[in-house]
């Protein structure tokens, strides 16, 4: 049985390697919590993605850090290898990617990603 996982960055993960999907409570500042969804009683599911193959994780802005949204553009911003440690953790679990399709927001110079997992 396969599965959809869409994200709000760019996760480009090869098919057929190994993730650590974690789930985390709704990890925004409380302002944002009350807009993208809540309002119409969508939960807020924004996962850190670990390549099990690869070691490399993909984290949201919210995921690193409490500040802002997104930080400086312009330079590089201190963020951690890994998600900040206050963060309430929901779910962690493992599935394989069977395809992987990034997305560009025009616009808004964003990149979204959608992975089919088994």
């Amino acid at each position: 049985m396969s599965s959809i996982l869409h994200l709000h960055f760019a996760a480009p993960i090869p098919a057929g390697h190994r993730i650590e999907i974690t789930t985390f409570e709704d990890p925004r500042p409380e302002r944002k919590r009350k807009s993208g969804g809540a309002e119409l009683g969508l939960p807020h599911i924004s996962p850190a993605i670990l390549d099990l193959d690869t070691g490399i994780r993909y984290l949201s802005h919210a995921h690193a850090s409490t500040a802002g949204n997104g930080g400086n553009a312009f330079r590089a911003n201190p963020y951690p290898l890994v998600p900040r440690a206050e963060l309430a953790v929901a779910a962690v679990t493992e599935a394989t990617v069977t395809a992987c399709t990034i997305v560009a927001v025009e616009g808004l110079g964003t990149q979204h990603t959608v992975l089919e997992l088994a």
